[in-house]
């Protein structure tokens, strides 16, 4: 048999002596905190890093001279910084390819700025700094440095994280948990360990209302989707933990390995392309830098395949995904009902859309955070390639125009209705929003028939119904980075400006295609923005305004139907060929019947108006109730979002079926 990381850390680990000479722990807590230490031990640091964390330290108050010991920010607060510091100095005392390896001026230091923390009482109304992450860093630099830890330091800390208790739910949950687990082991309790995992254990589970959902998607904050912030968090410790556990008798039941391994592949994966994400998938997180990037860590991923080793294959291609300039992608359509968020991926470039229901949330804007993301996830499209699209780019966007929304002056608010969702099946998807503004009064400012078609390498959107009662309206494709030459045939637009393409119908951009017939005016913007992150974020307050260059191609409408297609296509004549002979054909773009054909025969559509009979290619069909469908050679699979729609009747060609509704997946019908 081969020996797997886990194999070779236990047998390194115990061959070692126990370190924790200021507490007494059972054999099997030895292991787990050692196994914890050689995580622990993993951390690098960069040495101009510590340079100037050691250059700005005051050793006559314990006190950095940079932070800001008043600070009541709830976030990014100078006294977690305090305590960050120190556990990176403890890092650094142990990283053998820096030059303050085992350097005992870093060991001074930690005393002396836990000797002014931990006598201050420093506290926030934030609990997460109390509860989480202050906690969690002053037991790494004790289980890292044991007994070099002066004695009154090292029992202050216990003191300190014996406070925690385990309460909340999900990922707040298990945060809390695994403090009090490892403050457990230090002191030897083991009964107050067997909780903590208990409960550990309890929370990994399915359909929890903060939590993984029954198609792997994440709740977090009630029905919000927070799939690599909160669901990012919990897959990242609770993989750690198992791991941690895995061999002893506090092992974690192999059924919640499952949960987290699925949780990856068939929930996370499907959400990202490589090591990059967009923003419906979390949240109010977009608002912070580099947030676009955290999807999931090679050692979670490292984790999870140590701990299933049966079935190496998935989490070999995450991974090869994770490191490659070409991201491996699931092929295909995934929708997830219970989060209203549609993913496709094809080998050259992947498409999100995520609608918003009556049976889901708006995103956040709290803590100071996405303070201008009031119309976030309502229809928006994102289309990665290279992952960077939108890397870093919320502060310069313009939020009235995020990517697929639709606008109309004088807009505040919109309402979310049950007919909005996504289905999958074949390799394709529909994704479908009954579409409302409302203007400050709370009047309806704009109306719409949404539907997003996704196959091979194209999303072909339809609108429908379109009706404002405040004029034109403008519909942004996309709000991407700037990257390189627009152009459009034989036209090229190199410069900021405003261009009419009208004529073209289409525009080539970075690898990716946008094209429309029917737009009354079809336009390109291209912009370089001046903003500030301080302007969303008000963690980074303060900070001085730079520059970026915004792609957003639009449509102008003021009634009636239109629709576009975005396709990721390999170059400028290719991007022409398929505007000139889509492979592809609007069947019908109205307020009863949104359908599409494609050259193989595969169909596509949505039916808005119940007990009308549709005509959808050879097919004739009446539905008691609005459905979307997707017709192939397996038959056809069809739902409707709506909950109280459990059951309900189509009649196709004549003949009538009773079906039962799969919400998750969809019925298939077969002919």
């Amino acid at each position: 048999m081969a020996l797997t990381l886990k194999h070779y850390t236990l047998l390194f680990l115990l061959c070692l002596p126990s370190f924790f000479t200021t507490a007494s722990t059972t054999k099997e807590g030895d292991v787990i905190l050692e196994k914890y230490r050689s995580i622990l031990l993993r951390n690098t640091v960069k040495d101009n890093n510590v340079s100037n964390i050691v250059d700005r330290f005051d050793k006559s108050t314990g006190k950095w001279k940079d932070l800001n010991y008043q600070d009541s920010d709830k976030t990014g607060w100078d006294p977690t910084t305090h305590i960050y510091r120190t556990s990176y100095l403890s890092y650094a005392f142990f990283d053998e390819h820096s030059d303050y390896y085992k350097d005992d001026q870093l060991v001074n230091i930690i005393n002396l700025s836990l000797d002014h923390w931990l006598n201050e009482n420093y506290e926030n109304r934030n609990w997460f700094p109390m509860q989480v992450s202050i906690p969690r860093s002053l037991l790494n630099t004790a289980i890292l440095l044991g007994d070099k830890i002066t004695q009154a330091n090292y029992q202050n800390i216990l003191d300190y994280a014996s406070k925690v208790k385990i309460y909340k739910a999900g990922a707040n949950l298990i945060w809390l948990a695994d403090n009090v687990l490892h403050y457990a082991l230090l002191v030897g309790d083991e009964n107050k360990a067997k909780e903590a995992i208990a409960q550990i254990v309890n929370e990994i589970q399915i359909g929890a209302p903060s939590g993984i959902q029954k198609d792997y998607s994440f709740y977090h904050h009630k029905e919000r989707l927070q799939q690599f912030s909160y669901g990012g968090a919990y897959l990242k410790i609770s993989a750690r933990i198992a791991w941690e556990l895995d061999g002893t008798s506090f092992a974690l039941p192999q059924e919640k390995v499952d949960i987290l391994r699925k949780f990856l592949t068939e929930g996370m994966w499907w959400m990202a392309r490589g090591e990059y994400t967009v923003p419906p998938t979390i949240d109010r997180a977009c608002s912070r830098k580099d947030a676009l990037k955290g999807t999931v860590s090679i050692e979670t991923v490292n984790f999870l395949k140590d701990l299933d080793p049966e079935n190496p294959a998935p989490y070999e291609s995450i991974l090869k995904s994770l490191t490659s300039p070409l991201p491996i992608t699931p092929k295909g359509s995934r929708a997830f009902y219970k989060s209203d968020i549609l993913t496709h991926h094809s080998e050259n470039g992947s498409f999100f859309i995520k609608m918003l229901s009556d049976r889901n949330l708006p995103a956040e804007s709290i803590n100071g955070e996405n303070s201008k993301g009031k119309f976030m996830n309502y229809g928006n499209t994102y289309f990665l390639k290279n992952g960077k699209e939108y890397y870093n780019l919320m502060p310069f966007w313009n939020w009235n125009f995020l990517p697929g929304f639709t606008y109309v002056k004088e807009t505040e608010a919109y309402n979310r209705h049950p007919f909005t969702g996504s289905l999958s099946a074949d390799g394709m998807g529909v994704a479908v929003m009954d579409y409302e503004l409302e203007d400050k009064d709370g009047n309806r400012a704009l109306s719409a028939q949404k539907s997003w078609f996704t196959y091979k390498n194209v999303m072909i959107a339809m609108v429908s119904n379109l009706q404002s009662s405040k004029g034109e309206s403008t519909t942004s494709l996309d709000q991407s980075l700037w990257a390189g030459w627009v152009k459009s045939g034989e036209k090229v637009f190199p410069t900021s400006g405003d261009y009419d393409i009208t004529n073209e119908g289409w525009v080539y951009h970075d690898g990716f295609s946008y094209g429309s017939t029917s737009a009354k005016k079809f336009g390109v913007n291209l912009s370089n923005t001046k903003a500030s992150w301080g302007d969303i974020n008000i963690k980074y307050k303060g900070e001085a305004p730079s520059q970026k260059k915004v792609f957003l191609p639009y449509i102008k409408h003021d009634s009636d139907n239109f629709d576009y297609y975005v396709a990721n296509v390999p170059s400028l004549e290719a991007a022409d060929n398929l505007h000139q002979q889509p492979f592809w054909k609007i069947l019908s773009n109205s307020a009863d019947l949104q359908a599409i054909e494609f050259n193989d025969g595969i169909i596509a559509g949505v039916i808005w108006t119940p007990n009308k009979e549709m005509k959808v290619g050879k097919l004739t069909v009446t539905s008691d109730v609005p459905v979307y469908f997707i017709k192939s050679s397996s038959g056809l699979t069809l739902t409707t979002p709506n909950p109280a729609h459990k059951n309900f009747n189509i009649t196709v060609n004549g003949q009538r079926h009773q079906i039962k509704n799969n919400f998750l997946k969809g019925t298939l019908l077969p002919f």
